[in-house]
């Protein structure tokens, strides 16, 4: 698929996730924390936060599975007293985060989230932000 056909279909995915009863919002994001997409009712201030948090949480989750030697992460679920946070990896570094209200189907949005995975995971994919042309990947990022 194109760049334009991912930009035009991905926001209708996301916003079609986010339509299932007791979900909140939804974003992909890059492994770095940055957004790629978010559903349209989510406030851009929200989906900066949520996408840097959900970043931090699956590295945490990558590198105790690393340790563990358990593979890799296939989904972090996170139950706050109010909310339930779904975390998922969604192609090549990109990450799919779901929150959800905490009254939701967590395996109706988990099956959810996998048939959105594995249907648009080929253009959720973002680049290697180390490996674009011009990149200096010794460089810290604050």
């Amino acid at each position: 698929m194109t760049n334009s056909t991912s930009s035009i279909e991905l926001p209708w995915m996301l916003d079609e996730l986010a339509e299932l009863p007791h979900v909140i919002s939804v974003v992909v994001l890059s492994t770095d924390g940055l957004i790629v997409q978010k559903s349209t009712s989510m406030a851009q201030e929200l989906a900066e936060i949520l996408a840097a948090g959900a970043s931090s949480m699956y590295s945490v989750a990558a590198g105790t599975g690393r340790r563990f030697a358990s593979g890799a992460v296939q989904q972090v679920v996170i139950e706050f007293d109010e909310h339930t946070l779904f975390i998922a990896a969604a192609g090549q570094n990109a990450r799919l985060a779901v929150l959800c209200d905490q009254d939701v189907d967590m395996g109706m949005v988990a099956y959810e989230v996998s048939r959105l995975v594995t249907r648009i995971g080929d253009y959720l994919s973002a680049p290697d932000r180390s490996a674009q042309p011009g990149s200096d990947a010794s460089a810290s990022h604050d």
